[in-house]
C-alpha cells in the first residue's frame, strides 16, 4: 500500500486527473489530505506544519519519503527498482508533501528514510500530487509489462 500525506484544502484544477490516477490505483493507494495551517506569519505556518507532519512520520511504520525540491532525483527506470527494493522490507511506502510554503526540511530529515525531489522547478502541491501519483502508476504499469511507459 502506497499512502500520499499532502498540506492541501483541494486539488484545485487538478483533481480530476488525480482522482483518474487513484480510480486505477483504488486498492493500492491512499490519499490523505492534511489541513493546511493558517496564519500571515510563513515561519509559524512552517513550524506548525512540519510539527504536524513529524507526528505522522514518528508514528509510521512505513518506508518514509519526503518531497522537496532539493534532494534525489531519480529517472523512472531508477524510481521502480528503488521501490520495488524497498517494498522487499516494507509493508507500505508513505510520501509527504508539505505546504505552499514548504516545510522545516532540517528538521524533518532525521524522521525520513529518504528525500526526494520530483524537479529542479518548484511545483504547487496539487501538481506535485499529480506527478507523483501519474508516477506511481507508472511504476505499476513498468511491474505488469504494458505498454504504458513506452
Amino acid at each position: 500500500m502506497i499512502k500520499i500525506y499532502i498540506f492541501a484544502d483541494s486539488y484545485k484544477i487538478y483533481e480530476k486527473a488525480i482522482w483518474e490516477y487513484e480510480k486505477r490505483l483504488w486498492k493500492d493507494i491512499k490519499i490523505e489530505k492534511l489541513k493546511p495551517f493558517k496564519n500571515s506569519n510563513t515561519q509559524l505556518v512552517i513550524q506548525k506544519e512540519t510539527e504536524i507532519l513529524q507526528k505522522f512520520l514518528e508514528k509510521d511504520k512505513a518506508f518514509k519519503i519526503i518531497l522537496s525540491p532539493e534532494w534525489k532525483k531519480f529517472n523512472t527506470q531508477s524510481f521502480y527498482k528503488y521501490i520495488e527494493n524497498k517494498k522487499q522490507n516494507f509493508w507500505n511506502i508513505s510520501f509527504f508533501i508539505g505546504g505552499a510554503n514548504g516545510l522545516d526540511y532540517k528538521n524533518l530529515k532525521n524522521y525520513s528514510d529518504l528525500e526526494l525531489s520530483l524537479s529542479d522547478f518548484t511545483l504547487p502541491h496539487s501538481l506535485a500530487l499529480l506527478v507523483l501519483i501519474e508516477q506511481i502508476y507508472r511504476l505499476s504499469m513498468i511491474k505488469k509489462w504494458t505498454s504504458y511507459d513506452k
